[in-house]
């Protein structure tokens, strides 16, 4: 994920021995030993396939074959099983999503992407990988073992169910070819600053921070350097579970927004300073400040947006620089922005 060290031609065997180290950051730890059980199940493709003459039949079939996953889909994304409705009506309600023109769209984008395999088995390949770094770091915390793929009318990137399984909307991962401002323009999910993260190269980080989302959960209230200390935290893990993967994708943002980030730490503390927001307790205000945007509230149209989140990733790095003794399972326990503040003893570069 770092960048590489300028060697010269004379140093090859040198070269293969740094890789992508930085001097200053020690390489990823060995967790080959470390067994991640991961199987993928691929939803997106039985459904589309399903007799719509004997559904009584076939969502038995479906329930059979991937479990708790079909309760959780025809509950939440297409209302099969809402509890107003009789089977009959379920039915009738599934028979029309499938007939739907758009559901055939997006299922033929979604196989023609991804297809009979290769592409979601390498993308397993490296969530599983992650899931190794994840066991390494955070020991306690649940991993789930198995993944289903899933299409919708881009109603969910992803999501956990039944005992913490996860569940990926693939219609979420057909970029950077597809512009997804084709499928409506006016929808704000299609922002060109979202979708440049609906690629596959993103797809691990997105289902990592759902597993982190859900273990450990954003405050309910606070102050702003609470908030953005921990997206920072996330951030900060986000980095230690992808180590080959580059800072713009894990960051969500375009390369020049992620050149943006590290030139101008500074001006955001201070910006943060001389308007007296660290504190700032206003809920809207706050997610204006750490939630996705074209932009950076009160900072240059070339900024990214959440760049407040990247401050809180160097002062969490200042935190564990400065304190040594705190795993990475504690620092993801402690909720007191300010106080980790203090104790970073943290100075802008």
């Amino acid at each position: 994920m770092k960048e590489s060290r300028q060697l010269t031609l004379l140093l090859p065997i040198i070269l293969l021995i740094l890789g992508s180290c930085t001097p200053d950051e020690p390489p990823p730890p060995d967790v080959s030993n470390i067994d991640v059980p991961l199987t993928v199940l691929r939803f997106d493709q039985a459904l589309p396939n399903v007799d719509t003459a004997q559904l009584t039949t076939e969502l038995q079939r479906l329930d059979t074959e991937f479990g708790t996953f079909t309760d959780a889909f025809f509950t939440h994304l297409v209302p099969v099983r809402r509890g107003d409705f009789s089977p009959a009506e379920g039915q009738n309600v599934l028979r029309a999503y499938l007939a739907y023109p758009l559901t055939h769209v997006v299922d033929s984008l979604v196989q023609q992407h991804f297809g009979a395999g290769p592409q979601v088995q390498a993308m397993a390949e490296e969530l599983r990988q992650s899931l190794r770094y994840y066991r390494h770091y955070l020991p306690e915390a649940p991993l789930p073992d198995t993944l289903v793929t899933y299409s919708t009318h881009f109603e969910l990137a992803g999501f956990l169910y039944g005992d913490g399984q996860l569940a990926a909307g693939l219609d979420f991962f057909l970029g950077p070819d597809f512009d997804y401002q084709q499928v409506n323009p006016e929808e704000p999910i299609f922002s060109d600053y979202l979708a440049q993260s609906y690629t596959p190269a993103h797809f691990t980080g997105k289902m990592l921070r759902i597993l982190i989302e859900d273990h450990f959960p954003a405050p309910r209230s606070g102050r702003l350097i609470d908030y953005l200390v921990y997206e920072g935290k996330k951030l900060y893990l986000l980095e230690l579970l992808l180590p080959e993967t580059p800072d713009h994708v894990v960051y969500e943002v375009t390369t020049d927004g992620m050149e943006w980030l590290r030139q101008n730490e500074t001006e955001i503390y201070a910006y943060l300073q001389r308007e007296d927001e660290l504190y700032a307790t206003d809920v809207d205000k706050i997610k204006k400040y750490t939630g996705p945007a074209p932009y950076s509230q009160g900072m240059p149209r070339e900024s990214p947006g959440g760049a407040v989140n990247y401050l809180g990733r160097q002062i969490v790095a200042s935190f564990l620089a400065a304190n040594p003794e705190v795993s990475i399972s504690e620092l993801m326990t402690l909720t007191d922005g300010q106080e980790i503040l203090r104790r970073a003893r943290y100075k802008p570069r």
